[in-house]
C-alpha cells in the first residue's frame, strides 16, 4: 500500500510538472533519477523523448482485444488510422517538434508485447478506477505507447468519469519512487471507426505523445465548471432582486 500511494503521488506529479522531452518530471526527480543511475551504474533511464535507453525509435503498437472481430476494427486497418493521425499530429502541433519527435523515427506497430493491463478486471486505473493493482516491470516493453481498442465495459468500468482515456501500463521502480514508462490509450470499436471525425480521439494522442498534460487539462476544465457555476448564481441573484 506504501509503494502504492508513493508512485500514485509520482504519476500526478508527472502531469503538473516541467515538461522534458516529451515527458513529465519535476526537476527534483529528474535530478533524483540521475544521481541514482550515477551511484548505481543504472542504465535504464534516459533523458529525451525515449526515455528508456532500450528504445531506438518511439514505437506505438496497436491492439485489438475487443469482442468485435470485423474488418473495420482489424489491427491493419487501425494502424493506417494512427498512422494518418500521428502524421497529422506532427504538422499541426508546435510541441511535436519542440520536443524532437521529428528527429527521432515514429512506427506505428501491429500487437503489443504486453498485454492491456485494464482489459483485466481484477485490475483498475489507478486514478479513476479506483486503483487496483499496478505493474512495475524490471525491463520496460520497446512500445512507449500502446493503443488498445477493447469492450465497452472496460471503458465503463475505468474511465467513467474521467477526462481522457489515458492509463499507465509499464512502471519502472527505484527504491519507493516509481516511474511510468509506458502508457495505454483505450478505446472502443466504434471510436476507432470513427477517428477521423472524432477530435477527442486526435487529442488522445496529443496526450500520448506526452504534448499536454492530462492533469492540468482536467484542472482547468473544473475551472470553467466552476465559473460557469458562477455566472449562473449570478445570474439567479441578479433576477431575484429584480422581481
Amino acid at each position: 500500500m506504501k509503494r502504492k500511494k508513493l508512485w500514485l503521488f509520482t504519476i500526478i506529479a508527472l502531469f503538473t510538472s516541467v515538461m522534458i522531452g516529451g515527458n513529465y518530471f519535476t526537476p527534483v526527480e529528474a535530478h533524483s533519477k540521475q544521481n541514482h543511475a550515477d551511484e548505481h551504474g543504472d542504465n535504464m533511464f534516459v533523458g529525451g523523448t525515449l526515455l528508456t535507453k532500450n528504445r531506438s525509435k518511439m514505437t506505438v503498437c496497436v491492439e485489438n482485444v475487443s469482442s468485435i472481430r470485423s474488418k473495420d476494427v482489424s489491427d491493419e486497418k487501425i494502424v493506417a488510422k494512427i498512422e494518418k493521425q500521428i502524421e497529422k499530429l506532427s504538422k499541426e502541433n508546435k510541441r511535436y517538434k519542440e520536443v524532437n519527435y521529428d528527429s527521432v523515427d515514429v512506427e506505428v506497430t501491429e500487437g503489443c508485447s504486453f498485454t492491456p493491463f485494464l482489459n483485466d478486471p481484477s485490475n483498475s486505473h489507478p486514478l479513476y478506477g479506483g486503483g487496483s493493482g499496478d505493474r512495475v516491470v524490471d525491463q520496460p516493453s520497446k512500445e512507449s505507447l500502446g493503443i488498445f481498442i477493447v469492450d465497452q465495459e472496460v471503458i465503463d468500468r475505468n474511465f467513467d468519469k474521467a477526462p481522457n482515456r489515458w492509463s499507465p501500463e509499464e512502471l519502472i521502480c527505484e527504491g519507493h519512487e516509481c516511474f511510468e514508462v509506458t502508457k495505454g490509450i483505450y478505446f472502443t470499436p466504434d471510436e476507432i471507426k470513427d477517428i477521423k471525425k472524432d477530435k477527442t480521439l486526435y487529442q488522445e494522442l496529443v496526450y500520448g505523445f506526452g504534448l499536454e498534460s492530462m492533469i492540468s487539462n482536467e484542472v482547468d476544465e473544473e475551472k470553467q465548471k466552476k465559473d460557469r457555476e458562477k455566472k449562473e448564481k449570478e445570474k439567479k441573484e441578479m433576477k431575484n432582486n429584480n422581481s
